[in-house]
């Protein structure tokens, strides 16, 4: 079983308040990303998935690493939404769902709401794309955010067999 954390840890994990992280999860953080599509009658209404984890008391490794990271994206002067719909993407989730992303670097462009993710050969082509950016351009290292998400997780799981928690 997939070790998870509470909305309290979670917050702790994700540097923000957990009042913070409760206002962020009922604004939609994440999307429905990672979440299974519920299944409708084909006469009921389709229930409203914008914020289908506002509701939800425990989280695993993969859905910390995007919280994270959308909380480095919005210090860095994204809006919530531009963060958002970065972290949301399945693609993005896959990202942090790989056993090695050595070296992966996030490039964002506020301006445009366009963002890139480098890694493995693609990663040659990072200082041409900054070039083209310009001034306004965020870079973010996926791996250090998976690496401290990943510390925080091993920790709590030594503190749990040493009955500390």
């Amino acid at each position: 079983m997939e070790h998870t954390v509470t909305t309290a840890r979670a917050a702790e994990i994700i540097s923000i308040g957990y009042e913070g992280l409760r206002s962020y999860l009922k604004r939609g953080l994440l999307g429905s990303s990672g979440a299974l599509a519920p299944f409708v009658h084909r006469d009921s209404p389709a229930p409203d998935l914008s914020a289908v984890r506002a509701k939800w008391k425990r989280f695993g490794f993969v859905d910390l690493c995007l919280m994270r990271l959308a909380k480095q994206l919005i210090d860095l002067g994204l809006s919530f939404d531009q963060a958002n719909s970065i972290v949301s993407r399945e693609d993005i989730r896959d990202v942090f769902e790989r056993e090695n992303i050595t070296g992966a670097t996030l490039l964002a462009s506020p301006p445009y709401y366009d963002f890139i993710v480098f890694r493995g050969d693609d990663l040659n082509h990072l200082s041409t794309r900054l070039a083209e950016v310009g001034d306004v351009a965020v870079l973010v290292q996926l791996d250090r955010v998976r690496d401290y998400v990943q510390s925080e997780f091993e920790r709590d799981i030594t503190r749990q067999s040493n009955g500390e928690v």
